[in-house]
């Protein structure tokens, strides 16, 4: 059998479509160097089935190949890299989160400040003081009264402030509208949004692979949007040789394959009997749950979120006394106010005013009416107004007994001196003074923030790390292109000089017959 006459034109044809297809990948890859999440593209070729003579007449003695053919286009993508990835950035975006919320809550308390809450504690015991050392006088009297304003005062701002903060991270039960505003809202919705495009770009991939094709572009979005979606929540990702994934959040499938199964929403904690595992708003005010299934995947109760900025903001919106939340550190802040005004207050009903009179009205009034959507004591103290009207209400002096009428004259300051002492006294709601017990407050937030700033960085340095291996497999070297694109051209160039060859070869056999 004679070898057909064309049979190095079909060759070298197929040669050039091969590499024609390499140089082609090649200028996709450099020109996606700089695209984030893109990755490197490699064409496998493989010899074409080759050409059989199976009879007695052949000419040579074993099979003819039929030059090359594209088999595939692949991406090089490490799935246990990515996986990797994923789970560090969880933990960045959750350190993160809670790095930037203690940061807030210490700009919210700026201590050391000459007018911050350490100081107003320090400047009302001061005017107790001095108020010890010249009770008849009623400018004194007035500045005792002003300083217990301002100490007030200034718990209730920065009080306030922090009830803020709590509202923009996880919402409030007592403002509706806050819940859809909240940062944590925000963030599910954006969720829902990846869960959604992934849904999307897993149906393309089914359409794409159904007519035989490989749909890298399509699968490197995808990994794009599940590296976002780390961020926000820990994800566990099944792939499949299909190019398919099941994907889960907390335990709960919210893809599988094409469809997605859930999504996930932000309700309002129905305050339900209090007691693990079931906590109340004033812990946990907002439910991250999922739709269909109304799974809670923040209330301690199992199913849980574990990481993403997600868990972060939950976690410093929560009270986990292990952690210098907002809702921890008002809750400590109440019970230092309390403590000082009831204390104040038990040594004002025990002496008598200016004029001798015994069991003066209260300094400090808790008025339900002040500050109503909050629901600690902390936001409902003032001073009473009778007393502010009336400084010579302040019961300076002590109930004598020894004194005619248990009155020992306008110039007795001793009780103004007890209370002036209850500055370095020891109480057991605190376990310490009231300076000490603040400064432990703002020496947890300060340790905890130092933490989690080191933790961040350190965690960022991983992520860093990571992403480079992951680099390392994935992304694009543009030397390396380059060398692929100098090896390609010489292949076609020596392709088309085959071909040349074979014409000049036909046009002498043309010109013989």
């Amino acid at each position: 059998m004679i070898t057909p006459g064309f049979f190095g034109f079909y060759n070298a044809h197929r040669g050039l479509v091969a590499t024609q297809n390499a140089l082609n990948t090649v200028s996709h890859n450099i020109s996606n160097a700089n695209t984030e999440g893109y990755s490197r593209q490699r064409v496998d070729l493989e010899a074409y089935t080759p050409y059989t003579t199976p009879n007695m007449s052949q000419l040579i003695g074993g099979q003819l190949g039929q030059g090359p053919w594209v088999q595939q286009v692949t991406r090089s993508r490490d799935v246990f890299l990515d996986a990797q990835f994923r789970q560090s950035s969880g933990t960045l975006g959750l350190d993160t989160a809670i790095r930037d919320a203690l940061q807030q809550v210490e700009g919210v308390l700026t201590e050391p400040s000459v007018s911050g809450i350490n100081t107003a504690i320090q400047n009302f015991f001061d005017s107790s003081q001095e108020l010890s050392l010249h009770p008849e006088s009623m400018a004194v009297r007035a500045n005792y009264i002003q300083q217990a304003i301002d100490m007030v005062n200034v718990f209730q701002q920065q009080g306030l402030q922090l009830s803020d903060l709590r509202r923009n991270l996880v919402g409030d039960p007592a403002v509706a509208a806050s819940l859809d505003t909240s940062k944590l809202a925000i963030s599910v919705n954006d969720v829902n949004t990846l869960l959604g495009n992934i849904a999307a770009i897993n149906r393309s991939i089914i359409s794409v692979k159904v007519s035989g094709a490989q749909p890298n572009d399509l699968m490197d979005q995808r990994d794009k949007l599940l590296d976002d979606l780390s961020k926000l929540v820990d994800i566990d990702v099944t792939n499949y040789d299909n190019g398919q994934i099941d994907l889960t959040i907390g335990g709960q499938v919210m893809i599988r394959s094409a469809d997605q199964i859930e999504s996930l929403e932000v309700v309002v904690n129905p305050n339900a009997p209090p007691g693990p595992p079931i906590p109340t708003y004033d812990d946990v005010p907002a439910f991250v749950q999922t739709v269909n299934g109304g799974v809670v995947l923040n209330n301690g109760a199992g199913a849980e979120i574990t990481a993403g900025s997600i868990k972060g903001i939950s976690d410093m919106g929560g009270n986990d006394p292990n952690l210098s939340t907002v809702r921890g550190v008002l809750e400590k802040l109440d019970t230092l106010l309390d403590t000082i005004v009831t204390q104040v207050n038990l040594l004002q009903q025990a002496g008598r005013d200016i004029t001798g009179a015994l069991g003066p009205p209260d300094i400090f009034f808790n008025d339900p009416a002040l500050n109503p959507t909050e629901t600690l004591n902390l936001f409902h103290w003032r001073v009473t107004q009778s007393v502010i009207t009336d400084p010579g209400e302040v019961a300076a002096a002590i109930d004598d007994a020894t004194a005619p009428g248990g009155f020992a004259g306008v110039g007795d300051g001793r009780n103004a001196l007890n209370m002036a002492q209850l500055r370095d006294q020891t109480f057991a709601a605190l376990g310490t003074t009231f300076v000490d017990y603040f400064n432990g407050i703002t020496s947890k937030l300060g340790i905890d923030t130092r933490s989690y700033q080191n933790t961040s960085s350190s965690q960022e340095g991983l992520v860093q790390a990571v992403d480079q291996r992951r680099q390392s497999v994935s992304g694009v070297n543009v030397d390396e292109e380059m060398i692929d694109m100098l090896r390609y051209q010489r292949a076609f160039e020596a392709t088309s000089k085959t071909i040349q060859m074979f014409d000049d070869v036909v046009k002498t056999i043309l010109s013989l017959t």
